[in-house]
């Protein structure tokens, strides 16, 4: 019996140390079953199978894992297409849940997100959280698009493979969360987006130039809600 009690730990704390963010608790109760496992009348080789192959096939296990849940996740994520005018640089804000904000409008199950020359876009949907499914385009005069390449900070690390150029213009996640106000009137959740070159990205982020579209944003939501 305790040989099951201990094999059956080992294994929940297995599953459980494969999000390496829950190994404080997983490792005690790893732990907890290789003491009850040779506590039991198992024969020792037996023990040392159950008690090591978790160990030797956690690290690969745990890169299955990630790989798989990004790919699932990724795959069931809220598709979004984002379109920027041709010339757009900067930062712009998709605010959601709006009620006399853009139309959902959906092709090829993917909303499509049309961001203003101010860059403020009010969406009547709801951006949802968890894995990011986006494209990003720039549409010119007469509709024709062109696929704005993602960029993140970590491309532009030393050891990174395939390094972009620092002036070749991309898009950055510059974050999001939700804005609230005790009146009720600016209460609002956005995301935030930027269209810029590595070299020229810091600007975005100034204090003032960030303050303005905050203000400009505000005053539009306070308009809609109202």
């Amino acid at each position: 019996m305790k040989a099951k009690i201990g094999i059956g730990i080992i294994i929940i704390a297995f599953l459980v140390c494969l999000n390496p963010y829950l190994l404080i608790f997983g490792v005690p109760l790893f732990l907890i079953g290789i003491i009850t496992l040779l506590l039991s009348d198992k024969k020792l080789k037996t023990k040392l199978i159950w008690i090591l192959t978790p160990i030797i096939l956690w690290y690969p296990s745990m890169y299955l894992y990630f790989y798989l849940m990004g790919t699932i996740g990724t795959a069931t994520a809220q598709k979004l297409d984002l379109i920027f005018p041709e010339n757009f640089k900067g930062k712009a804000i998709v605010v959601s849940d709006m009620p006399c904000g853009e139309e959902i409008e959906i092709i090829d199950n993917r909303e499509q997100l049309r961001i203003p020359e101010n860059g403020i876009l009010l969406y009547k949907g709801n951006l949802k959280s968890g894995y990011i499914n986006n494209r990003y385009f720039k549409i010119d005069n007469n509709g024709n698009k062109t696929e704005i390449p993602f960029r993140a900070n970590h491309m532009f690390w030393e050891d990174s493979e395939n390094k972009p150029d620092e002036s070749e213009v991309g898009i950055w996640l510059s974050g999001g969360g939700t804005k609230y106000n005790p009146n009720g009137r600016i209460n609002y959740s956005f995301r935030e987006y930027v269209i810029s070159s590595k070299d020229s990205l810091a600007k975005w982020s100034e204090f003032k130039r960030s303050r303005e579209l905050e203000k400009i944003t505000d005053s539009l939501v306070a308009i809609c809600k109202n």
